[in-house]
């Protein structure tokens, strides 16, 4: 049992690797297929599908059998699994009965192409992979010979609406992210600008506070010589005054003191 549990999750883990390799190998193509050959010459089991899809989402599998030889197609069933994201293990979900009674081919001739609407459950995760149970007899001059065969096969990539809308948020959010640093750039630029404005500005006031100081001394020593030279206009202007009053006094004087003519 032990060993059995280990192959199981051997073979899970080789499905994941093959499932992660189908993912980056996503072309144009909307739909994929698998053709199964187990005997050269014999017959092509061909299998259509989706190449990835949604839980919860009814997919469209087309199944066609040709026969390279003459032969007898005795049964063909494809059982179709998932991981389930609860138990985390494999679990078949939906099983496909393509030939349930014998089915005589000539070489070069095929059965009919029949579709199936598969409804994937809610809880699928990961991957989709199926099982072909395959019997068929081939047709001898003597003897006919029996071949069984049970292939695995994974058919695609199942898509996560969550993480998938968690990635949309991301790129939003980088794109955002990219803006804001381009805001920030243009905002640290004009603020370079304006801090170079700012010491040329500073440099224009020293300038000016250099000629208003300069200009300011010039007055005070203007005020301190006319000052002077005003404070001397006023003594001569005192001391003419003085020598005027003293003339015109002297002057009535020596009128008032004339002899008087007596005629």
């Amino acid at each position: 049992m032990k060993d059995l549990r280990m192959l199981k999750t051997l073979i899970l883990v080789m499905l994941m690797l093959i499932a992660a390799t189908m993912m980056h190998d996503v072309n144009a193509n909307s739909s994929d297929s698998y053709q199964y050959t187990p005997v050269p010459n014999d017959l092509t089991v061909e299998i259509k599908y989706p190449l990835d899809a949604y839980p919860n989402q009814t997919i469209t599998v087309n199944v066609t059998i040709k026969a390279w030889t003459n032969l007898i197609v005795n049964r063909t069933v494809i059982e179709l699994y998932t991981f389930n994201n609860l138990t985390r293990e494999d679990e078949l979900f939906y099983s496909i009965e393509y030939v349930s009674k014998p089915e005589s081919l000539l070489g070069g001739e095929s059965l009919n192409e029949t579709s199936y609407e598969v409804k994937i459950p809610n809880y699928a995760a990961n991957v989709l992979y199926g099982k072909i149970i395959l019997k068929w007899t081939v047709k001898g001059t003597e003897e006919s010979t029996v071949y069984e065969r049970k292939p695995t096969f994974v058919m695609g990539y199942l898509r996560n609406p969550e993480l998938e809308r968690l990635r949309s948020e991301v790129t939003e959010l980088e794109e955002e992210n990219a803006e804001l640093k381009r805001n920030l750039t243009n905002l640290n630029n004009t603020l370079t600008g304006l801090e170079e404005e700012n010491i040329v500005l500073k440099g224009n006031v020293t300038d000016l506070n250099d000629t208003l100081t300069e200009l300011l001394n010039n007055l005070t020593d203007l005020e301190n010589r006319y000052e002077g030279e005003l404070s001397g206009t006023r003594n001569v202007t005192i001391i003419l005054a003085i020598t005027t009053v003293f003339f015109v006094a002297t002057t009535a004087y020596l009128f008032m003191r004339k002899p008087k003519q007596y005629w």
